[in-house]
């Protein structure tokens, strides 16, 4: 328990939970502990309900996976069923793009010529492309 004349830590906050009679309610943040001493000044005598607390804010982690950001640890957010889990027979453990701001850009492995590319999904280049024809419309039609 702090001591009366000691000072809060600086990134803390003071929270008033107002209950009024009608049973509307309002949690009010303050900066300072004189506004909120203020707030429960101008409370008194109101036909209301008042919790306050104090403390540091806890913030919550960026997508996909949400975390509770707490001076304890971090404490997910999401639960994954044992069921919901699906191998992945690729074995890929890259960066997944769909998650990023600013995507990575494909580019071509050093040493491939760019003209080989460019053959590479030639109709010409490999019958068995062929297939997809009659099913396909004429991208150069």
């Amino acid at each position: 328990m702090p001591k009366d004349n000691e000072s809060p830590p600086a990134d803390s906050k003071f929270y008033a939970a107002v209950l009024y009679s009608d049973g509307e309610y309002a949690c009010e943040t303050f900066d300072t502990l004189a506004a909120l001493v203020a707030r429960l000044k101008e409370l008194i005598d109101k036909d209301v309900s008042v919790f306050t607390f104090a403390g540091t804010q806890l913030k919550v982690s960026k997508p996909p996976f949400r975390h509770l950001l707490t001076p304890w640890g971090a404490q997910p957010l999401f639960d994954v069923p044992e069921d919901a889990l699906e191998p992945d027979d690729t074995g890929y453990l890259g960066v997944d793009p769909i998650h990023l701001a600013d995507p990575p850009e494909i580019q071509p492995r050093a040493g491939n010529n760019a003209a080989d590319n460019d053959t590479f999904f030639d109709d010409n280049s490999s019958p068995e492309l062929g297939v997809f024809d009659s099913a396909l419309p004429d991208p150069d039609s």
